[in-house]
């Protein structure tokens, strides 16, 4: 018998593991071992058994020891591991390191302990020390005690035991903590379905299939999620929820600590502290653990007996990794369900164009909901052409804007306002040259923010580089800067000096850093702390404030020009998400303001044209070999000379797929758009992944498949 093992060395040659012989160890995939590499022992992880081999023509080191009585990692967990390493081209030990914290995994045994106990009484009486004697004599009534248990009882200290063990007569025990097993007790609070709802929930339960929740905003969605998660934990088995972005687990906690008590439910996402991760992890390992709520890394949650998956608002962006393993939580959790034999429950109002086209083609089911909760309206929208307004020093705010919010403040109800921006401007502009201050990390404009004492800085959002902003233009040298465009920064400024009495908001990635922080804006707005909120994508996503009756998107047009085949798509599930905030519980209204009242996304955003939208744009893409019509992969080139080398992949590319007669590959490189020319990507459509086998030994190339980004 033989064993694949992953050591945690990080050499280069052995990252999917080496060959061991396990001996009379029960190892099992996932066991946690120790094996010898080179001259140390180092710790590994089990990745196969197998029964049969074939004779090996070079010596084959044994397996030294085996820790823990459960292996680390399931069957299912390690058949999806070997699937990420395949299917996303990245070593084994890249798609292992998002399923376990940071070694040393000995950290995620029971705690070693040093126990003391009497072993030779025969020469007792040779001792002359009182410290001495009483442990002897505390020893000879007592069992292996720690030395903390002696020093309490008889005041000795460790230079005392030590001692004593130099002239024989106590020893030392290494042993395992005993980890209580008890674990809390389970309390389910049964959901309570609409009609609607209830047909959507037998639907989903009727299939094998992962399922496509298609349902409109303000639908009940988390309704179904409740009954679906209630169901799979009465049966025994546990649950994971992925939520695109960890401030978002504050929406939706509350609604599942009412459905099961607080203690089998954990909350998972990449901020937590290394200590943190390990303790939630041994937490799940053990089945204390019901429900794991979290970002995307949630889905590596370390359950044993796997049941469901539900990815909320599955079209997100934010579930694709932009570091390796650059793994989708979607595709990653079919695997993984298919292998734990799970279900998997994908839920949005605005579907990704994968999920949608699956759902068409028969690979996903589709279960709707139609109607918003208690068939509460859709809220009435209006496009406002910012080509007819005139702004004054108001921009980009314009008249029916104002009147809007004035009516809200006066009904007392609450207004939601959405920019794509951080910040107090877009850019920093020379009125003299007309050029803007740009990053020299990327080539792009930089980004200008106000400190609290007011003074400005520049920020490149692409890059972290951060700036002084300068008295004087880099090119002309003119002091005529002015900082244009609006950030959300400028934008509070200008909402605190048209309403002076309003209580104002700030939701961005510079106000909120912390789940807590979410916590605490949305008590405000709950408890009518607050009149309007105002921010980026944050405030789009996902919540559910019943007082907020209007909701505006300041500026419409930003993305719908960027060079991407995904931009339209991704301004369409924003204004659509962000309609979906206004009129919860009472009548709502949404207006969305625009330089291009006449784009495609902004009309059917308006007139809620979700399904109408998701066909034709699947036409386009099918029409211009775009994905899902076709499979993509990005090569990211970096180096020395980054042009170069790209030039010569996509050549070895266009080669080989001629060769090969596979005239449909399509390749396209170029700089990306936040390296400053220092990255280059080469973009493949229509290759299956692998199929040309393109060598990118010693280059330094990241493969990138299914990517989001292509700019």
């Amino acid at each position: 018998m033989r064993c694949t093992v992953l050591t945690v060395s990080r050499s280069q040659g052995i990252g999917s593991g080496l060959t061991y012989d396990p001996g009379n160890l029960s190892v099992k995939p996932g066991s946690f071992v120790q094996v010898p590499l080179r001259n140390k022992i180092v710790d590994g992880i089990v990745l196969d058994v197998l029964q049969d081999h074939e004779k090996e023509e070079y010596d084959v080191k044994s397996i030294k020891e085996i820790f823990g009585e459960s292996p680390l990692l399931t069957e299912s967990q390690i058949k999806t591991v070997r699937w990420m390493a395949d299917y996303y081209c990245c070593t084994v030990r890249a798609a292992l390191s998002v399923w376990l914290p940071s070694p040393p995994w000995a950290a995620l045994l029971p705690k070693v302990v040093t126990l003391w106990k009497l072993s030779n009484t025969k020469s007792i009486d040779q001792i002359k020390g009182k410290k001495q004697i009483a442990v002897l004599e505390f020893l000879e009534s007592s069992d292996a005690v720690t030395a903390a248990t002696i020093q309490e009882e008889t005041g000795a200290t460790l230079t005392t035991l030590k001692t004593l063990e130099e002239r024989g007569f106590v020893s030392q025990i290494k042993k395992r903590e005993e980890v209580d097993q008890t674990l809390p007790s389970i309390k389910i609070t049964e959901p309570t379905l609409t009609e609607l709802q209830q047909n959507a929930y037998d639907s989903i339960r009727s299939q094998q299939l992962p399922s496509l929740l298609f349902g409109i905003t303000g639908s009940g969605k988390t309704e179904v999620y409740a009954k679906l998660i209630a169901d799979t934990i009465r049966e025994g088995k546990q649950a994971i929820l992925l939520v695109p972005e960890i401030l978002l687990t504050e929406n939706c906690i509350d609604r599942f600590r009412r459905l099961l008590n607080a203690e089998r439910i954990a909350v998972v996402h990449s901020k937590l502290t290394p200590t943190e991760r390990r303790e939630i992890w041994k937490n799940i390992h053990r089945g204390a653990i019901s429900l794991v709520i979290g970002s995307r890394s949630a889905l590596f949650a370390s359950l044993q007996h796997l049941g469901l998956v539900i990815l909320d608002e599955e079209h997100e962006w934010t579930y694709k990794n932009e570091q390796t393993p650059r793994y989708h939580a979607r595709e990653t959790a079919e695997a993984l369900c298919r292998f734990s034999k799970a279900r998997l429950v994908l839920g949005s109002a605005t579907p990704s164009l994968e999920s949608w086209s699956r759902a068409k083609a028969g690979l996903y089911h589709l279960a709707r909901l139609p109607e918003r909760y208690k068939n509460q309206p859709l809220p009435s929208v209006r496009i406002i052409d910012l080509a007819d307004v005139s702004f004054g020093q108001l921009y980009p705010f314009s008249p029916p804007l104002i009147k809007a919010m004035e009516e809200r403040l006066e009904r007392k109800e609450q207004s939601v306002l959405f920019l794509n921006r951080r910040g107090i401007a877009t850019a920093l502009l020379c009125l003299n040259c007309r050029r803007r201050v740009v990053s020299p990390e990327s080539q792009l404009p930089f980004t200008v923010h106000e400190r609290r004492d007011g003074s400005q800085i520049l920020v490149d959002h692409s890059t972290g580089l951060t700036a002084q902003a300068p008295s004087m233009c880099p090119h002309c040298k003119s002091p005529n800067l002015r900082a244009v465009g609006a950030g959300t920064q400028r934008i509070e400024h200008i909402v605190a000096k048209l309403f002076p009495k309003a209580r104002i908001l700030r939701a961005d990635s510079d106000t909120l850093t912390k789940p807590e922080e979410m916590r605490e804006l949305l008590d405000t707005m709950k408890r009518g702390d607050a009149d309007i909120l105002l921010g980026t994508q944050s405030v789009v996503k996902g919540l559910d404030l019943p007082n907020v009756t209007l909701a505006a998107v300041v500026l419409a047009d930003v993305g719908l020009s960027l060079p991407h085949f995904r931009a339209g798509e991704r301004v369409f599930q924003l204004l659509t998400q962000l309609v979906g905030r206004s009129g919860r519980s009472k009548p709502g209204e949404v207006i969305i303001q625009t330089f291009r009242p006449e784009a495609e996304e902004i009309l059917r955003a308006s007139r809620h044209e979700v399904e109408p939208y998701l066909e034709q744009e699947l036409r386009l893409r099918l029409h211009t070999g775009y994905p899902p019509a076709v499979s993509m992969i990005r090569y990211i080139v970096r180096g020395n000379q980054p042009k170069h080398d790209a030039e010569a992949l996509a050549a070895s590319i266009l080669l080989k797929a001629k060769d090969q007669n596979q005239s449909h590959v399509k390749v396209s490189f170029g700089p990306t758009l936040m390296s400053g020319g220092k990255e280059w990507h080469v973009l493949v459509r229509g290759l299956r992944k692998g199929f040309l086998d393109i060598p990118l030994e010693g280059k330094q190339i990241v493969t990138d498949v299914d990517p989001l980004d292509c700019i």
